[in-house]
């Protein structure tokens, strides 16, 4: 696991590395000043101690949560953990209110890393689930204009789809593309 770490200053940045040690991971680190433009793709996890030096936090935050795919965990004063949760729910992150033990920390590092890599993964089915659906909807339109024009039946439709696919190594949604193009502009006697 790869953990970035943001702080107002660089011993905030080194106690927070020393309680995530126990995860057995590559952390990086800097002060506020630092960040800026930094390349955040590649960690799984972001952890930013509020307040910064030129900002509280919440643009970082929100910044962060639009270049990465990181699960982000935000460490705020306990008083108003709240309302920082409340002014960040869009980012998915995570807020702990401090002081804290250090166990409640790597905890919450795991489970928001765990639960990033969970939506990551029902995002990833979602959009395959719409591109079939996408694909079912071009293919039945292509099967009403065979229909239609070749005075095909359902099946002899659908057939004649699969057949041209496999006889060209294209795919149905390609083959039910080019009926699209032959045959949209056609109107029917």
């Amino acid at each position: 696991m790869k953990i970035f770490v943001n702080a107002k200053t660089e011993d905030i940045c080194k106690n927070i590395c020393a309680t995530l040690e126990e995860l057995s991971t590559e952390i990086v680190y800097c002060s506020d000043d630092a960040e800026q433009g930094k390349d955040l793709s590649d960690y799984d996890a972001i952890v930013v101690s509020t307040p910064l030096r030129s900002e509280f936090g919440l643009e970082f935050v929100t910044d962060a949560a639009k270049r990465s795919n990181a699960a982000i965990v935000v460490l705020s004063r306990a008083d108003i953990a709240e309302d920082v949760q409340n002014r960040i729910k869009f980012t998915g992150a995570f807020v702990i209110g401090k002081p804290f033990p250090k166990s409640v920390l790597v905890n919450t590092v795991k489970m928001a890393v765990l639960a990033k890599e969970n939506m990551n993964r029902l995002e990833k089915e979602k959009s395959d689930l719409s591109k079939q659906l996408d694909d079912v909807k071009i293919i039945d339109r292509a099967k009403c204009y065979l229909i239609e024009y070749l005075n095909l039946t359902e099946s002899q439709a659908h057939r004649h789809i699969q057949k041209l696919a496999m006889d060209t190594r294209r795919t149905q949604r390609e083959i039910a593309e080019d009926v699209l193009r032959t045959y949209s502009g056609m109107t029917n006697v």
